[in-house]
């Protein structure tokens, strides 16, 4: 079991670049991924920054953040183009003749013309700032990972301390049951003889059933228990079980609150009452896993 919730860094070096990199994550229905980069990392790197991500995380929104300080400043190259300046010398000297002036193209006529020498960033190696930035993405996921991992192990000790306690109630409604199924009958029967006084028998024959099943749980009691097992067996399960148990909640509360209003017993609402808290508290956690 892993939490959604989770942080890592990892650092990277180059000749000319300080490279740190964070991972984090929160509470999402999905994964949501966003990364912040910087414009030394390329399209291509960062595709493969969210394929990296994704193979490893399955919910929750993860954020990625890169900053990139250098070293030591960018060295330029001047660059003298001369395409560019050979077309402005042409095309020059033909402007010369057909207006008749008789002067020459001069060299500082061209340095004076955009594009002839302009001046070029000298770029550092794409292969080292790549082996750099996954050096440093590799360091943050794992510290990332271990994170979720130990925030998911509080949250299955947790989960299970819940199941436990709510397994150990469910023998209290049983026992609580029984003696309020025989309360329950004692008071169906005198109920029966007094209505037999005042109403015809077919009418009683048709509420017989009725009255025998307002009290009784017994289904709600067995669907209950098969949820509570498969919601165990399912905290057993590896990978991604959040959206599973969040679906068994569901269920649990929904027999869970059946009981309840069928029961007229106070022992066994106060335990219905219990019974809820734990599953409050089951979907508290339940919310932050993966």
């Amino acid at each position: 079991m892993k939490s959604m919730t989770g942080y890592g860094e990892g650092r990277g070096k180059t000749e000319q670049i300080d490279l740190l990199l964070e991972v984090k994550s929160v509470n999402h229905r999905f994964l949501e991924l966003q990364i912040n980069s910087s414009k030394e990392i390329s399209p291509g790197m960062e595709a493969k920054i969210r394929s990296e991500v994704k193979a490893k995380v399955a919910r929750g929104k993860v954020t990625v953040n890169i900053q990139i300080k250098r070293i030591k400043p960018p060295t330029y190259s001047i660059v003298a183009n001369q395409v560019v300046a050979s077309r402005y010398y042409k095309l020059l000297n033909q402007l010369s003749d057909s207006l008749g002036l008789g002067e020459g193209v001069s060299l500082s006529h061209l340095l004076s013309l955009p594009e002839v020498v302009y001046l070029e960033r000298s770029e550092e190696n794409a292969d080292k700032i790549e082996k750099a930035l996954f050096q440093a993405l590799g360091k943050a996921l794992r510290d990332f990972l271990r994170m979720r991992e130990r925030e998911g192990k509080n949250h299955l000790d947790s989960i299970q301390s819940c199941v436990k306690s709510i397994g150990d109630s469910l023998p209290l409604i049983e026992k609580e049951f029984s003696l309020a199924q025989e309360d329950y009958r004692r008071r169906t029967r005198k109920s029966l003889q007094e209505l037999l006084e005042k109403e015809p028998k077919e009418k009683i024959i048709n509420e017989i059933p009725l009255l025998l099943s307002r009290g009784d749980i017994s289904e709600e009691r067995l669907r209950f228990q098969s949820h509570l097992k498969e919601c165990k067996r399912t905290l057993q399960k590896a990978g991604p079980i959040g959206k599973t148990l969040s679906f068994i909640l569901q269920e649990l509360h929904r027999e869970i609150n059946t009981i309840g209003a069928k029961s007229d017993s106070f022992a066994i609402s106060r335990l219905v009452v219990e019974i809820k808290h734990y599953l409050e508290r089951i979907r508290e956690e339940i919310i932050n896993i993966e």
